[in-house]
């Protein structure tokens, strides 16, 4: 008898376990459909005010809080490790966090399922999507294209290249208030007018590097400050190569452009002897910025 109720016992204990973790199970569901409820609506809403606002700033805003939630989107709907680790790491709103994860994604083993690939390589092109950083952006969307063609893939990277246009065109209009038209100012300057041009553009960049909310506008600018002294250092290169590693110095340091640039920084610092007037000073820092976590790993990688 009591090797009856025994087991009648265990037999309990074992179907209540089980209808806990079904219970559990279900409950997680359901908090994850309500979760992605939640952030579709959201996205929604914040695209119709993003119609609705005049002020550029505010659209650039707006426009990178949806790409956060859909980030957010991707970990949510997926079961891949790597995506949801890399959701993980992101914070909202923190560049560095962006490159962080970055940095884990680029060592996920290259010989994985394509599907599992697929995913983050579109999972990382709303990063670099978020950072400004386009050419890295298409370059994965075509990638992923390239393994598979869907409807849904093509649809998001046609989404992508609407929103970079409408991104540009903002920031065509706001450059008009500060007397540049353009964001292609390497390109129509005349060289010995260059020096002239690349120190009203750092200020500029400078400037809105300030607040983390016009950031990205002084990263446009930035990237017109590098193009500018690249050139000059290949046609100066004893008087402009400090200028030019001092200038991808600070698109890491200021403006949250790839660490990767420190390569190219470290390799002219040391590989030549050109840059002798601020040597010292630019070893310093760039010293000192490979010592941040996230540097480290990116450099790393």
């Amino acid at each position: 008898m009591l090797k009856g109720i025994f087991s009648n016992n265990i037999l309990e204990t074992i179907s209540s376990n089980f209808k806990s973790i079904f219970n559990k199970d279900s409950s997680n569901k359901n908090e994850a459909l309500n979760e992605l409820e939640i952030i579709e609506n959201e996205i929604e809403n914040i695209e119709l005010n993003i119609q609705k606002s005049d002020s550029v700033d505010t659209k650039h805003q707006l426009r990178k809080k949806t790409l956060y939630l859909k980030l957010k989107k991707c970990s949510l709907l997926t079961s891949n490790r790597y995506i949801k680790r890399a959701s993980d790491i992101i914070n909202e709103q923190i560049d560095d966090t962006l490159y962080e994860a970055l940095s884990y994604l680029d060592r996920v083993p290259k010989n994985f399922d394509t599907n599992v690939l697929n995913e983050i390589y579109l999972y990382k092109a709303i990063i670099y999507e978020i950072l400004e950083e386009f050419d890295e952006a298409t370059a994965l969307y075509k990638k992923a294209l390239s393994i598979n063609t869907t409807p849904i893939i093509l649809r998001r990277y046609k989404e992508f290249i609407q929103r970079t246009k409408e991104l540009l065109s903002w920031h065509k209009i706001k450059s008009k208030d500060i007397g540049y038209s353009s964001f292609n100012i390497h390109n129509i300057t005349k060289l010995e007018d260059m020096p002239k041009v690349a120190k009203g553009l750092d200020k500029i960049a400078k400037y809105y590097a300030r607040s983390p909310k016009s950031r990205s506008l002084g990263k446009r600018y930035h990237k017109e400050v590098m193009k500018i002294y690249k050139t000059l250092a290949k046609e100066y290169p004893k008087e402009y190569t400090c200028a030019y590693i001092n200038s991808l110095l600070e698109a890491v340091e200021l403006f949250m452009f790839s660490p990767t640039l420190l390569k190219e920084a470290q390799e002219l610092l040391y590989g030549n002897y050109d840059c002798i007037k601020s040597r010292v000073a630019l070893t310093s820092k760039l010293k000192e910025l490979k010592q941040k976590t996230f540097i480290k790993k990116a450099i790393l990688s």
